[in-house]
């Protein structure tokens, strides 16, 4: 029974849902294989989820010497003659055509950093029938198509919990288990909905807030991470 049934039988209590959905996952990385392979010498691979989370969360990486494959994930854009909610609050009247609006701007933004971008046909989740329906080796089939080898890869930290960020870094977390080095990256603006850490910014503590539960709120099922406060800071000019 596919995900989008079982959660709209009548009376399904949410947290038996839940379970359903965690054991299919299981089931599914334990069969997981990439087909993307770690190479030392290969240039270094940005997943960005959506057409902007490069350039806003990894523009200091952008504009590096390094050498770097940028690959939005959710680059697919979807057919014509629909308006989902999140494009028509942004004042777009289809769908279809404000995704072409995005990979154009996208494609600007990174062109000034002299990047220019594969995207994958897999579609956002404000365009999928079920945002949940996702796997695994579709991304792995379509990456490795475009870029076969990484010497290390660049995922979301999900901070946010947006579902194609989790499941982008859910793959990253497979891919650090066949030696593929991983590193997670901020995400704005979700990151900051309560500010900057005061071991970030560099300002005093505040006794009212905590940034650190909000952001290990979301990081809690990333087991492999070391601790939040050895994270690296890139400080803007």
């Amino acid at each position: 029974m596919s995900p989008a049934r079982l959660r709209s039988l009548p009376g399904l209590p949410r947290k038996l849902y839940r379970r359903s959905q965690a054991l299919r996952q299981q089931r599914e990385e334990r069969r997981f294989r990439t087909r993307l392979s770690h190479d030392p010498g290969a240039p270094e691979l940005l997943l960005s989820p959506h057409w902007d989370d490069a350039v806003l969360d990894c523009f200091t990486l952008l504009d590096s010497q390094r050498e770097l494959n940028v690959v939005n994930v959710f680059g697919g854009v979807p057919a014509p003659g629909k308006l989902t909610l999140w494009d028509a609050i942004t004042g777009a009247t289809d769908s279809a055509v404000r995704a072409r609006e995005r990979l154009a701007e996208d494609a600007v933004a990174l062109a000034r950093t002299g990047r220019a971008p594969v995207s994958l046909a897999l579609l956002d989740a404000q365009y999928r029938p079920d945002p949940q329906a996702l796997r695994l080796d579709e991304l792995d089939s379509a990456l490795s198509a475009e870029v076969p080898s990484a010497s290390r890869v660049y995922v979301p930290a999900a901070i946010g919990a947006h579902p194609d960020h989790v499941f982008v870094r859910r793959y990253g977390r497979l891919l650090l288990r066949f030696g593929l080095p991983v590193t997670l990256y901020a995400d704005l603006p979700y990151c900051i909905f309560h500010g900057w850490p005061h071991w970030v910014d560099g300002e005093e503590r505040d006794p009212a807030r905590n940034v650190d539960a909000y952001w290990e709120s979301f990081l809690g099922p990333v087991e492999e991470m070391p601790p939040l406060h050895d994270a690296e800071i890139v400080r803007l000019d």
